[in-house]
């Protein structure tokens, strides 16, 4: 969602040390964020709390949370038009985020 405006801000951080030299494009980053997390609590807040619940109560053990994971992802797709990309996925190999049985599972046998 924000992609764009945080390779800007990047490369502006790469090309000049100076802090005051990227604050328009720093400025670009925060207005985009903030945009994507207020419709994020208009449209999911019951799922992300849910995903957020689990994540607190289970340590940040992605693998033991991927139902509410799996409930906040379909509301964003859905509602915000969004599409979750992980970086580094083989081509034609079925993501984590959406695998119905991940290799962990909340009891080790």
């Amino acid at each position: 969602y924000c992609k764009d405006f945080n390779d800007d801000f990047m490369l502006c951080k790469s090309e000049n040390r100076r802090p005051e030299y990227c604050l328009a494009e720093g400025r670009k980053v925060t207005r985009c964020t903030s945009d994507i997390i207020e419709k994020l609590r208009q449209n999911c807040a019951e799922t992300f709390e849910k995903h957020w619940q689990c994540l607190e109560l289970n340590n940040q053990d992605y693998h033991r949370c991927r139902k509410p994971e799996r409930a906040f992802n379909s509301c964003v797709f859905q509602k915000l038009g969004l599409v979750k990309t992980i970086p580094g996925t083989p081509e034609g190999q079925v993501p984590i985020h959406e695998k119905k049985n991940p290799v962990f599972t909340s009891v080790q046998k």
